[in-house]
């Protein structure tokens, strides 16, 4: 299994290239995906291992897709790569996935999509595109009211989130994006199955992976906005709250990003963006963009 030939690189010219296009050889190199996937998961993570982790599903994708296979076991596989493409940044995967997955391969399957794969797709969209909604505008006018209804709490939770940042409104963005907001639109029954219960966590991980990326482009955004309009920040509770929503970083009351006003600002010092004023403890000027 770890040197089966990739169909788009063999063009079945090459011993065994078609092999993958076999059903019963792609079940069984899912198992070994698997595998591989498991010990990944076990061991220290790095780029490299990500990377190897996508390739491998990616050639399992090629063969599902050259042997035109439209089952249950076609959705699995497409739906985990695309938890693990979301998971580790791989934008382009992503795309790839996604134009093949949703709403093509559910509708071909004659299955209906979870919500938490649409999710996805939309999160992707409004990062990739980011500050540009016309991608998520175009991919969401794709998605037809039985795939996502328009008076469902996900679709107005999206919507609403991409309404926030549309409008610059960070602090509602920041409401809108704290986990234990959105989080139990995602909840699934539990099943009997392992492997679906697996998929649906690696679901979750994944929409949380994208806000949390969300969030950083939007505080990024939002810094760009206060640093131009403030000459000098302070050290009061007050305005550390104000600013704590404003960037979307954590406060007493939520732990939705690990990043706290105080790491960031050190940060930002470190960056030339900010340093302490002479002779007043708990003060910053802010450094205009040159």
């Amino acid at each position: 299994m770890e040197h089966i030939a990739s169909v788009s690189r063999s063009s079945g010219l090459e011993q065994g290239g078609d092999a993958l296009k076999d059903f019963k050889v792609q079940e069984q190199y899912r198992v070994f995906v698997g595998e591989k996937l498991h010990k990944f998961w076990t061991e220290k993570q790095t780029k490299d291992g990500q990377e190897n982790i996508l390739i491998l599903f990616r050639k399992l994708r090629e063969g599902i897709f050259a042997s035109k296979r439209t089952d249950a076991f076609a959705i699995e596989v497409y739906e985990t790569s695309l938890c693990l493409s979301s998971l580790f940044d791989s934008a382009i995967q992503t795309s790839s996935i996604l134009s093949h997955l949703l709403p093509e391969l559910y509708t071909s399957a004659s299955i209906q999509p979870p919500i938490s794969s649409v999710l996805i797709s939309l999160l992707h969209h409004l990062i990739a595109g980011y500050p540009s909604q016309k991608t998520y505008f175009e991919h969401l006018s794709c998605l037809s009211p039985n795939v996502l209804d328009r008076t469902s709490e996900p679709y107005v939770w999206i919507s609403n989130l991409a309404t926030s940042l549309r409008t610059l409104n960070y602090i509602r963005v920041e409401a809108l994006s704290r986990h234990d907001v959105y989080r139990h639109i995602l909840t699934v029954s539990k099943s009997s199955n392992e492997t679906n219960n697996a998929l649906a966590r690696l679901q979750q991980d994944a929409v949380h992976a994208l806000v949390e990326r969300l969030r950083s482009k939007a505080r990024d955004k939002a810094w760009v906005v206060l640093r131009s309009a403030y000459r000098e920040l302070s050290a009061s509770e007050e305005t550390q709250t104000w600013m704590a929503k404003c960037l979307l970083l954590s406060t007493r009351q939520t732990s939705a990003s690990g990043l706290s006003l105080e790491e960031w600002m050190d940060g930002r010092c470190r960056d030339g963006h900010l340093r302490p004023k002479e002779g007043a403890v708990g003060r910053w000027i802010v450094c205009k963009v040159r």
